[in-house]
């Protein structure tokens, strides 16, 4: 298997583009780190009336903090990268949340990284089949030398 072969296939989902999120990809269990801020988002939620910050964004606004820990988690330089809680936290906010005004963006960010689990699924099976498809060539070169090791011992035998 050569290797610009395997970092094409691995490098094609990471340049992924948009998508409709389907029902399939399962719900990731959450660690501490990444449940502690959701936590604190219905926390907030809880404490309503909080001060209004420079940008019109409420300090305290559960959807602002699920909308920023789904931007850490899709973050790759992140110490808490995973897509899929990524995923989960902008449907959550989503569902929580459907009139906020991250709305859009999280829709956006939803879609974007469903398609690129789709696509990582999708270049982690290709890269199975070309793994076993390099055992078959592996098996079929050890099968074809003990066929003819076996003619040259009929031959000498004659």
């Amino acid at each position: 298997m050569s290797t610009p072969l395997v970092r094409t296939l691995l490098a094609v989902p990471l340049a992924a583009g948009c998508s409709v999120s389907p029902t399939w990809l399962p719900h990731p269990w959450r660690s501490e780190e990444v449940a502690r801020p959701i936590d604190e988002a219905r926390e907030a939620k809880a404490s309503a009336g909080a001060p209004v910050g420079s940008r019109g964004e409420v300090p305290g606004d559960p959807a602002e903090t699920l909308y920023r820990l789904g931007l850490r988690q899709a973050d790759p330089a992140s110490g808490i990268r995973d897509y899929r809680a990524a995923r989960a936290t902008f449907t959550e906010l989503l569902s929580q949340y459907p009139h906020s005004r991250r709305d859009a963006e999280a829709r956006a960010w939803q879609a974007t990284l469903t398609d690129l689990l789709v696509r990582e699924d999708d270049a982690r099976r290709a890269l199975l089949r070309l793994q076993r498809g390099e055992e078959d060539k592996k098996r079929t070169r050890a099968n074809l030398e003990w066929l003819r090791q076996n003619d040259l011992d009929l031959e000498r035998r004659k």
